[in-house]
């Protein structure tokens, strides 16, 4: 019984390969559409638009391609253009995915100093949005990237169509088993394969939602506002550069911790040394007492001996 069920898994995993299309490739999952599209995706995804550092429009036909987008935007009104961004995200379909605003980091300024927003977006309408964030301010920094997951989600795809195969064969093998032993292995069986199932669910519908929802990350500062830290511009140092960064931020963090702690002892320092005085003082007064009857026992004989 058992044998027959490691064969009967096994070719159900070889002739589901051909046939499984994932929802969120359409046309990825056939061979044919796959090697007809093989040539002409990768250039459209790399040939640039009008705009300088621009990706391909999105989305690329018959790839599944995650978008995502950083972004620094220089404007006078942060509180204002915070809301437009996901005002903008909300009305192109999309949804606010997390939001971290602060105030007062800037003297002087009132109100919203800084804000980072992360949107989640259609991606036919990324390029849109990422043109309409800037046009409040002045885009400081942008950083786009693109990830093909279209072997992924063919791959999940296709692992998914052969599970559900097996999980049907095992489901018509527990209903002729008589043997006890048989019942129980099959249920095992069953129940791992179906656990395996949900996981490889969710992993495809994680890549489908990432596939369909782009992700842009856009800072909103005050001109004043100091860079926000691992900018762009940081991340393109030299070498030599990145290690005088680091040993001097090593050394600033030794200073730190060296000042802490002389902070902690100069209390108990200073109160050592103002009880030292008096202590020191009256040892000395109780030396001169002892010492005074001394020298007096000491001249009484000699006085004696001269006369």
């Amino acid at each position: 019984m058992i044998v027959g069920l490691s064969a009967g898994c096994g070719s159900g995993n070889s002739n589901s390969a051909a046939s499984s299309v994932p929802k969120g490739a359409a046309g990825a999952g056939n061979p044919a559409a796959g090697a007809a599209s093989g040539d002409s995706a990768p250039n459209q995804a790399a040939a640039p638009s009008a705009r300088q550092n621009s990706l391909a429009k999105a989305p690329v036909a018959g790839r599944s391609i995650v978008y995502s987008a950083t972004m620094t935007v220089r404007t006078k009104d942060v509180e204002a253009a915070t809301a437009n961004a996901e005002t903008l995200a909300e009305g192109s379909g999309g949804f606010v995915g997390g939001e971290n605003s602060q105030s007062g980091t800037v003297p002087d300024v009132q109100g919203l100093t800084q804000s980072t927003v992360t949107l989640r977006v259609p991606s036919a309408v990324f390029e849109k949005v990422i043109g309409q964030l800037g046009t409040g301010g002045v885009v400081q920094d942008e950083t786009r990237s693109a990830s093909d997951v279209t072997a992924q989600v063919v791959d999940t795809g296709t692992r998914i169509t052969a599970q559900q195969a097996s999980i049907a064969r095992i489901t018509d093998l527990m209903k002729s088993a008589t043997n006890l032993s048989d019942v129980v292995t099959l249920e095992g069986e069953l129940s791992r394969r179906e656990s395996d199932l949900e996981s490889m669910q969710a992993q495809l519908a994680a890549l489908n939602d990432q596939v369909s929802l782009s992700t842009i990350t856009v800072t909103f500062l005050v001109p004043q506002a100091a860079s926000p830290a691992g900018t762009p511009a940081a991340k393109h140092q030299n070498a030599l550069q990145r290690g005088l960064h680091d040993g001097w931020q090593a050394f600033m963090g030794t200073v730190k911790v060296l000042l802490v702690i002389i902070g902690v002892l100069l209390p108990f320092t200073l109160l050592a040394a103002v009880l030292w005085w008096p202590v020191k003082g009256a040892a000395r007064l109780v030396a001169r007492l002892r010492a005074g009857p001394a020298a007096a026992e000491v001249g009484a004989p000699a006085a004696a001996d001269e006369s």
